[in-house]
């Protein structure tokens, strides 16, 4: 069973900014994060309206994916949140949220888990248990970063990425700290909840930011429309961690929190 050191505790569980740094030596993609960003598990009333504000600016306002009209408190909510886990990143410097995500956690003797991924996507929905297990599968659901963090002509939904591999230019810049800010989170809602495997149903984009990071996700069957073509994919916990660890520690050292969160016993594999 997947196992987890300590529970989020807030701001205080995730390092402080620290002082500048004067040696010359370029901050590490760890220690840029901790000074721009930290994340909640959403467990107070604020922290979810602040997930539900945010999905209603990039899902109803932005995007246009989701009617206005259905949510005129300006909170984007649906069913699913009844069985899912939501997290908020924030700006450090400012203390503004910048992100929010949930986890939605299976249902398992529900149609397709009641999971939207598994509803949507028939080719998931039918993978063997040992492949995809009904009671410990969540879901990444509503993966979104405010457009006010994507500021460069080419930015997505997630912000440009490159593959760090490639060398040139300043990682700092290059790698996207909120959507590292995001995965720490799902992994730790994961933990929590004993899941030992994720799905989705995810943006081709977003997909492919992840995979150059490292993390990655087994795709599964052709497209779907779901609030445009997506991808259905899955992953074990395990696997996926293990295999950022092995390609890009310091991607590791992020979505780990620096080592507190620790994923232990075995998953299926793919």
């Amino acid at each position: 069973m997947a196992q987890y050191s300590s529970p989020n505790h807030g701001v205080e569980s995730q390092p402080a900014q620290k002082a500048p740094n004067r040696s010359g030596r370029a901050p590490g993609l760890a220690e840029t994060y901790n000074h721009f960003f930290y994340y909640r598990i959403a467990r107070t009333p604020e922290d979810i309206a602040a997930a539900h504000r945010l999905r209603y600016e990039v899902y109803c306002e932005e995007t246009g994916f989701l009617p206005k009209e259905e949510h005129p408190d300006g909170l984007e909510r649906d069913e699913h949140d009844t069985h899912a886990v939501q997290s908020v990143l924030f700006y450090r410097p400012l203390n503004l949220p910048a992100g929010t995500v949930r986890v939605v956690r299976p249902i398992a003797d529900a149609k397709g888990c009641a999971l939207p991924a598994r509803l949507a996507a028939p080719e998931l929905d039918n993978l063997p248990e040992r492949i995809l297990p009904r009671g410990g599968t969540g879901e990444i659901s509503r993966f979104s970063i405010h457009a006010g963090f994507r500021k460069r002509q080419n930015d997505g939904l997630y912000a440009a990425v490159h593959d760090p591999r490639a060398g040139g230019g300043d990682p700092r810049r290059i790698l996207p700290h909120m959507t590292l800010g995001l995965m720490t989170s799902i992994l730790e809602i994961s933990l929590e909840t004993d899941l030992t495997h994720l799905c989705a149903i995810i943006d081709p984009a977003l997909l492919r930011m992840l995979r150059m990071l490292g993390l990655h996700f087994e795709a599964v069957g052709p497209l779907v429309e779901f609030h445009g073509p997506r991808q259905p994919v899955f992953a074990p916990i395990k696997q996926l961690v293990d295999g950022v660890e092995r390609d890009f520690p310091e991607v590791h050292a992020v979505i780990t929190a620096n080592g507190r969160l620790q994923v232990h016993g075995h998953h299926a594999a793919a």
